[in-house]
């Protein structure tokens, strides 16, 4: 009798390592982010679910010369535009919500694996906070060091709301890739003007930043810190660096004026000349009073994007508004 329950445990150890086995292989297959791309099944791919591994694996194929650093709003520039000036591979490392600790990690792994030339930084307020709101990303320091194992793997597919993933790819039938090169497209960027009007857009924006600021909005020199060893990375390693802030739709000033941040605002501004010059593009200027240049309050349109690039690499061919970007220096 012990020995038909040892049987039955032994078989019922083998079914379930045979189950799970098979599920890996299925989520593997199925590729919810866009990982391994191994087989196209004509599924959406949802890199939203995983922004920091697909981007640290695509970056690894990419193996860039030129690299886009910043947070949504970097996310959207388009690397054609700023190929127009470096001529070479660009990668835009841009990273919703993220913090200047993941952009600086991605920063150093690129410089000591790639032959990085041209670095540009598009910088905005919220990051450089003392307390920041919990971005529940994908953020794992470790991947730098060991790379995406593995064990990495096996947690990456495991850890993915497959049902919730397939039934959104399966009711949304989009016919072009939503992000190319590390960037949001413009196809994305057309989907998610659809999704709802500019009043509802920007209505939206300004509670989510009114909130932010009020609630998390702290001056301190953590974030200043991951700042500091960006610039000087790129200086060690006599890279050609350009650094911006980006211009916010100016409805976003009246927040900070509201909530009583504009001195933590203009410190920022003032503490960042001090570490490197940059081009200020977050100030009341005819683009950024401009509704139509908006997706919402935070975010400029990607058609508007080569106007930073023109800018920053003083491109005279290009017409850009004089009162659009200020070197502070």
């Amino acid at each position: 009798m012990k020995k038909q329950y040892k049987k039955y445990f032994i078989l019922s150890v083998l079914l379930t390592l045979f189950l799970f086995g098979l599920g890996i292989v299925f989520r593997y297959i199925i590729d919810p982010v866009g990982i391994n791309n191994k087989v196209n099944l004509g599924l959406y791919k949802d890199v939203a679910l995983a922004y920091r591994i697909q981007k640290f694996v695509e970056l690894n194929e990419v193996k860039p010369n030129s690299i886009i650093l910043g947070g949504s709003r970097a996310h959207y520039l388009d690397p054609k535009d700023l190929e127009k000036y470096t001529h070479d591979k660009v990668y835009n490392l841009g990273l919703t919500f993220s913090t200047l600790e993941e952009q600086y990690h991605f920063l150093k792994y690129s410089i000591d694996h790639f032959d990085i030339k041209n670095v540009v930084i598009a910088l905005n307020l919220y990051p450089f906070s003392e307390k920041l709101e919990d971005n529940k990303s994908d953020f794992d320091e470790t991947i730098f060091e060991d790379g995406f194992t593995f064990l990495k793997q096996i947690k990456h597919y495991l850890s993915l709301p497959l049902m919730k993933y397939l039934k959104y790819a399966y009711e949304n039938k989009y016919t072009e890739p939503f992000y190319k090169d590390g960037a949001i497209t413009a196809y994305h960027q057309s989907i998610v003007l659809l999704d709802n009007t500019w009043e509802d857009r920007k209505k939206s924006s300004l509670e989510g930043y009114h909130r932010k600021y009020n609630k998390y909005l702290e001056w301190g020199n953590t974030q200043f810190e991951y700042y500091r060893k960006m610039v000087q990375l790129c200086k060690d390693n006599n890279i050609n660096l350009k650094v911006f802030t980006t211009a916010i739709h100016v409805s976003q000033l009246n927040i900070l004026k509201e909530v009583n941040k504009m001195d933590i605002f203009y410190k920022w501004k003032d503490e960042l000349v001090k570490i490197y010059p940059y081009y200020d593009f977050m100030t009341e200027n005819s683009i950024t009073v401009n509704d139509d240049n908006y997706i919402d309050t935070s975010h400029l349109k990607q058609e508007f994007g080569y106007l930073y690039f023109a800018k920053v690499f003083e491109d005279s061919s290009v017409n850009v508004p004089k009162d659009f970007g200020i070197l502070i220096k």
